[in-house]
């Protein structure tokens, strides 16, 4: 329905006001008009019910004539107005379309639209009349819903004795004003507007007052507390610049009658309360309760309780809770209680019924309240980058933090994204508006963070609030606590803290440690630093590295025993059982956290525990890579070991760190290494140890393509570990020595010490060493042209690889089947093999296995005719060669983009890399 601009207004005096003035209405028929079709607006209203309306049940017998001519009166008085087009004429009536005031008043019950009595100055019959008794009611109804809820008004009873005298039969009225005269104090007059009700209802209708009335009149001798209604209004005042937590909003949309809002200290629990509270406070008009339960006590707070709902200190009963309850029955309150330390403390304040709302903040999770009730909890977690930068825009100003921008993101780092942490930093600025961002960013960097996150004359510092959550912890729970804050990675498994003693549970209810994933958990960075200062640390360093010294051996034991140079005694309280897969995905998941425990152990002087913690982790390494973390291992474990005297530590440590070295392509490093580690080893007399690192040192020539000297160093090893009485480092060096005449171009004889090497390893079941004979096999028939053996060996090597979970390995298999299907004209096979190491690799961070599987793809690309995707990946190898060196590796790169550029015609480009490639070629050693 179209409405024209302007208003017609019937609740008071008819008008019309249009958007050029009033109209001018002539005479109370033609307001009577306006005033039943404005009762109808949007819809005929028939000729004959006008007649009715305006003249009665006796009509003139012009009745129609005239109304067709007050109409035309009334249609050019709204024109005039500027509201042409309002009335128009329907079949067999008329229709007026305007915005009435009437009904807007049935929306919204807006008392203000009020004006007096409602349509006066018209001259109804009938029905007409009915409509004015109606809107009257109407009236009468919203002002006793009005002043229902405004009992406590100093007016109230002033306004209510008004309507009284004009409404003195009217008993819903009359109790309001007995309600509002009794919490005034003046019961003998709320006692005396009941008798002149009872009175006149009497005199005039020969009735009684009703029950409700009755009752109420009784309550009010018995001065019953349930009288004591009032409607608080108790909520704090919103915080500033609030920022974010969408989605936890959109969780509370539907309004769960009890909700838990937990959260670490200075999260903003509170604040995020009573922003939601403020937000919904319309939908409980009853009132809001607030109460800070951290200086009340259950009884207590239940007693301020009814004193928020009205009740006087002398009507407060010995048992509380029940009159609580009944006072919130069939009410629509909003009771929030702020820092809530245990569940017993909030159960005597659950309501009875579910059409109030219990707000809950605590560091705790409350789980014992969900045991008896129906509980929403809203964990909140720290800011995310944006709504931390929104935050600290909000408070310091756009100008400012687009300013300094980076400084900005540097501060939301700093302060660990917590808002308690971001508004005293931002406040700190804001007293100050000449001082740089990045000034204060500086200072939370050089000193202790915890003490420059304060502010003069606030005692709510990040300090504060976590001393007081970390006052709360049981003495286990705070030794725990203490512990945790030393773990030197960004998160730990459970059973860590479980094995340095109990109080895991209680941290993580008192949001002192957070559960980031399946069985992990972590200290927020302020938090770990508030832990260290929390107590002495006693033996908890030594505790928490015997704890992985343990779990790193047990690892060792199920994926190379052969590393025995360490043993502990066993352990019962173990994470993972004897599966090869279930070790390495537990130390998968503590990979992160390896390299700084070992600085830790270093960091801490305990010289034993960091070398021996390197070395058991040797059998991971060799199944998972991450060398480049491997190498600072191995030269904090060095470091350990020649503090402490251990010259067989010291030379199991260069070897390892040879090794590392070696597979970052950094051989020459290796090679000095390594031949330090040989002199220590032959200094001692270990024969097993000399022999390895012969085995290590052929493999770093064989790297430089110094082959002859590789051979040499072979043979070497062989005859220690035959000395020795090792058949399985012998075994080692006849495969070492098959892979070296592969490199060679001489696969021919490969196959006579790797079929060898082989036979020994499945009779010793070292299944990880009979993965790499196989690639070895596979390489060799590669090289012969031998293809279908090839695939065999290279598909045996890659189940076993997966069965053992050596991802290093795997890659290598994939690898090698991928280049012998290419070879066999396969290139959509080989891809899909290819592109599957190359994930591997990447997983592994690899550089040297992902530049060479980057140029295999490329070349299986090629063969497919997808020559932008060969670009970009031999582009791809040329820049991880930087980070992995290798000239041979790098000149075959060159090699297949000189074929790449002269197949697009790029025949200049071509040259240039194959210039590149033969450069190349003739600078690598040859044997």
């Amino acid at each position: 329905m179209r409405r024209t601009d302007g208003e017609v207004r019937i609740l008071g005096p008819v008008e019309v006001c249009g958007p050029q003035g009033t109209a001018v209405l002539t005479g109370a028929r033609q307001r009577s008009i306006v005033a039943v079709l404005a009762l109808n607006a949007g819809m005929p209203v028939a000729i004959n019910r006008l007649v009715d309306v305006l003249w009665g049940d006796d009509p003139p017998r012009t009745a129609v004539r005239s109304l067709h001519s007050h109409v035309a009166r009334v249609r050019q008085a709204l024109a005039d107005c500027g509201m042409p087009g309002a009335l128009m004429t329907k079949p067999g009536g008329y229709q007026l379309d305007a915005n009435v005031d009437a009904a807007a008043f049935d929306r919204t019950r807006d008392l203000s639209l009020w004006r007096g009595e409602p349509l006066a100055g018209t001259e109804l019959f009938g029905w007409g009349r009915a409509e004015v008794d109606r809107l009257r009611e109407q009236r009468i109804t919203a002002l006793e819903t009005f002043w229902g809820e405004r009992l406590e008004q100093r007016d109230a009873i002033e306004e209510l004795e008004r309507l009284v005298v004009g409404h003195p039969t009217r008993e819903r009225l009359a109790g309001l004003l007995m309600r509002a005269l009794h919490h005034d104090g003046r019961h003998a007059d709320a006692l005396d507007v009941f008798r002149r009700l009872r009175q006149r209802l009497a005199d005039e209708l020969g009735a009684d007052p009703g029950p409700e009335t009755s009752a109420l009149h009784t309550a009010i001798l018995r001065r019953d507390p349930l009288l004591h209604s009032a409607k608080p209004a108790q909520l704090p005042a919103r915080a500033g610049h609030f920022t974010g937590r969408t989605a936890e909003f959109a969780e509370l949309e539907n309004l769960p009658p009890i909700v838990v809002v937990s959260g670490v200290a200075g999260v903003g629990k509170t604040t995020f309360a009573v922003e939601w509270a403020r937000r919904v406070a319309d939908r409980f008009p009853d009132g809001q309760v607030f109460l800070d339960l951290q200086r009340l006590t259950p009884a207590q707070a239940l007693t301020e309780m009814l004193h928020g709902l009205g009740v006087p200190a002398d009507r407060v009963p010995a048992d509380p809770a029940p009159l609580y309850r009944s006072l919130l029955h069939g009410k629509r309150i909003l009771i929030l209680l702020d820092d809530v330390r245990r569940a017993r403390d909030v159960l005597p304040l659950v309501p009875g019924d579910q059409g109030n709302l219990l707000l809950i903040t605590s560091r705790d999770a409350l789980s014992a309240l969900g045991t008896r009730h129906a509980v929403h909890t809203v964990s909140l977690g720290l800011l995310s980058e944006t709504e931390a930068h929104d935050l600290l825009t909000g408070i310091l100003g756009e100008s400012r933090t687009n300013a300094e921008a980076a400084a900005t993101a540097d501060l939301a780092v700093h302060c660990g994204r917590l808002p308690l942490a971001l508004r005293i930093a931002a406040a700190r600025l804001a007293i100050r508006p000449s001082r740089r961002i990045a000034d204060l960013v500086r200072e939370l960097t050089r000193n202790d963070p915890l003490d420059v996150l304060s502010v003069d004359g606030d005692d709510r510092t990040v300090r504060t609030v976590f001393a007081s959550a970390h006052r709360t912890l049981s003495p286990q729970a705070a030794r725990l606590f203490r512990v945790l804050g030393e773990h030197p990675g960004a998160s730990f498994p459970a059973d860590l803290a479980d094995a340095l003693g109990p109080g895991l549970d209680e941290l993580v209810a008192s949001h002192l440690v957070s559960e980031t994933g399946t069985g992990r958990y972590a200290l927020h960075d302020l938090i770990r630093l508030f832990a260290r200062q929390s107590g002495d640390l006693g033996d908890g360093a030594e505790r928490l590295l015997d704890r992985y010294l343990t779990i790193a051996h047990a690892a060792g034991q199920v994926l190379n025993p052969r590393h025995d140079l360490v043993s502990r005694p066993p352990s019962d309280d173990l994470p993972f059982g004897d599966d090869r897969a279930e070790v390495l995905a537990y130390l998968d998941a503590e990979r992160d956290n390896l390299l700084h425990v070992i600085r830790f152990a270093a960091t801490q002087g305990l010289h034993r525990e960091t070398w021996q913690l390197a070395y058991l982790l040797t059998s991971y390494f060799e199944a998972r890579g991450n060398w480049a973390a491997r190498v600072e291992q191995c030269e904090h474990a060095v470091d350990a070991a020649r503090a402490l005297g251990d010259q067989r530590a010291e030379a199991e440590m260069l070897r390892g760190q040879g090794i590392a070295l070696q597979m970052t392509s950094r051989i020459a490093e290796a090679m000095i290494v390594q031949r330090q580690a040989l002199q220590l080893t032959r200094e001692a007399g270990d024969l097993r140890g000399e022999a390895r690192l012969h085995n290590n040192i052929g493999n770093a020539h064989s790297e430089l393509r110094a082959f002859g000297e590789a051979l040499k160093s072979y043979q070497a090893a062989m005859e220690v570990h035959g000395a020795a009485g090792d058949d399985v480092g012998v075994a080692l060096a006849r495969r070492n020595l098959g892979y070296t005449y592969v490199r060679m171009g001489r696969p021919e004889q490969a196959a006579e010490p790797l079929f060898k090497a082989l036979d020994t390893f499945r009779a010793k079941e070292n299944r990880r060493l009979e993965a790499a004979t196989l690639m070895t096999l596979g390489d060799a028939f590669h090289r012969l042209a031998d293809h279908a053996p090839a695939l065999l060996y290279f598909g045996d090597a890659l189940k076993i690889s997966r069965e053992i979970a050596d991802r290093r390995f795997e890659a290598d298999a994939l690898t090698g089947l991928g280049v012998t299907q290419l070879a066999l004209e396969d290139p959509a096979a080989a891809r899909a093999n290819l592109t599957a190491a190359l994930t591997v690799c990447r997983d592994l961070g690899d550089g040297h296995r992902e530049a060479s599987t980057l140029r295999d793809l490329a070349e299986a690309e090629l063969a497919l005719g997808e020559r932008e995707s060969a670009r970009d990946h031999l582009t791809e190898a040329l820049h991880a060669r930087t980070q992995a060196p290798d000239e041979f590796e790098q000149a075959l790169v060159h090699r297949t983009f000189a074929d790449l550029e002269g197949r697009n015609g790029r025949w200049t480009e071509a040259v240039r890399h194959w210039a590149q490639a033969v450069r190349l070629f003739t600078s690598c050693r040859r044997s």
